[in-house]
């Protein structure tokens, strides 16, 4: 028998606390309160307390004792796991600042997507555009402009000088100085022997300086003048090759499904826009694709976000219910991996934290219900 009769328990079975909770979080958007964003169905939750204590120790009977305690560091907050990626979730997930939707569109134009020659086997592997699913009879392939490259540094002696890549007319080259004086580019044999003058090169001419395309004599007021020890030459251009110079399935080809091309030096000579050894080219691509529907952002550019939140805890029929308006939350993102599985959907985990509100209702307020209330 024990020493006293044992208290019959008729109310613990009526407050049992079961099942995860519904979360919603109302972000703050320039002082304003935003659109609520429910964090969806959960596989895990957890509410979270850091205590701290301060302690009065007294040794006067002999042992350290402790005569007063309080607790002096409050901290509360609520980890939860998320089954949902909605794209306002995936916002916190990601810790991005804005959302921007993108609308479907079949026809979607792309005028320049910027692309290099693989530096080896240029015209053997396929390089990435920035999208797939296109119409390759849309594709247009141009060259990319080249700013201040450097083509060579003056000896005082030679005047052989090319530019790394083919240009279609002394216009396309818009500047070229040497040692910071401007040179007036022209198209060898056009030359007015008056000034400073680049003669050049055009076409689809192979081969190095003198003959190929892109070479460079330098002549100041008509006399072909080598550029002066240790000056920097530097030439700005745009090749002009375009349309009929890059044809499809000759100077170009297309996996349109996967979105690459795949650049071509046609057999024969001095009929390419490409220098044989395609030498990493900056090329230009434009195309229409079929855009899909979706939402981007830049992750990491906003960790956490400010706002408010309810927490609600609502079995039916079994356990206790209960409503947690906080008045004053952070949701963030955390240190904790997001794995892809094919075996278990995906989770995410995010922090609430449950920050002091100030008077009257500093950490919010709780409506507690029975399981006998809630079921009323």
């Amino acid at each position: 028998m024990p020493v006293q009769p044992r208290p019959s328990d008729t109310f613990t079975r009526g407050n049992l606390m079961y099942g995860l909770p519904i979360v919603d979080f109302t972000p703050l958007e320039s002082g304003v309160y935003g659109t609520t964003v429910p964090l969806g169905i959960l596989s895990e939750a957890s509410f979270q307390k850091v205590v701290e204590v301060l302690q009065l120790p007294r040794g006067d009977s002999g042992p350290i004792t402790i005569d007063r305690e309080i607790v002096s560091r409050l901290e509360h907050s609520l980890s939860v796991q998320t089954f949902n990626f909605r794209s306002d979730i995936a916002q916190y997930i990601f810790g991005a600042s804005t959302l921007t939707s993108v609308s479907a569109d079949p026809t979607k134009s792309v005028t320049g997507d910027s692309v290099n020659l693989p530096p080896t086997d240029p015209f053997n592997r396929f390089v990435d555009l920035a999208n797939g699913d296109l119409d390759e009879s849309t594709v247009a392939v141009t060259c990319d402009t080249i700013t201040d490259e450097a083509v060579g540094t003056g000896d005082g002696a030679s005047n052989d000088y090319q530019l790394d890549y083919k240009i279609e007319d002394a216009a396309d080259v818009s500047s070229i100085t040497v040692g910071g004086t401007a040179y007036t580019p022209v198209n060898n044999g056009s030359e007015t022997g008056v000034g400073n003058e680049a003669l050049l090169i055009v076409g689809e001419t192979d081969g190095a300086h003198p003959t190929g395309s892109g070479s460079i004599v330098f002549e100041v007021g008509g006399v072909a003048t080598a550029p002066a020890s240790g000056a920097a030459i530097l030439a700005t251009y745009t090749p002009g090759f375009s349309g009929a110079d890059f044809t499809l399935n000759t100077d170009f080809q297309v996996d349109p499904y996967l979105g690459r091309i795949r650049f071509l030096d046609p057999a024969g000579a001095d009929n390419s826009p490409f220098r044989a050894t395609g030498e990493s080219q900056p090329m230009l691509v434009a195309y229409d694709y079929d855009q899909k529907a979706h939402v981007s952002f830049q992750p990491g550019t906003q960790p956490q976000t400010d706002g408010k939140a309810t927490i609600k805890l609502l079995p039916d029929p079994v356990g206790i219910n209960l409503v947690w308006t906080v008045n004053s939350a952070t949701i963030r993102l955390t240190d904790d991996e997001l794995a892809f599985s094919s075996e278990n959907f995906a989770t995410a985990t995010l922090i609430l934290t449950i920050q002091d509100a100030g008077e009257p209702n500093r950490w919010g307020t709780v409506q507690l219900s029975s399981e006998a209330e809630a079921n009323a």
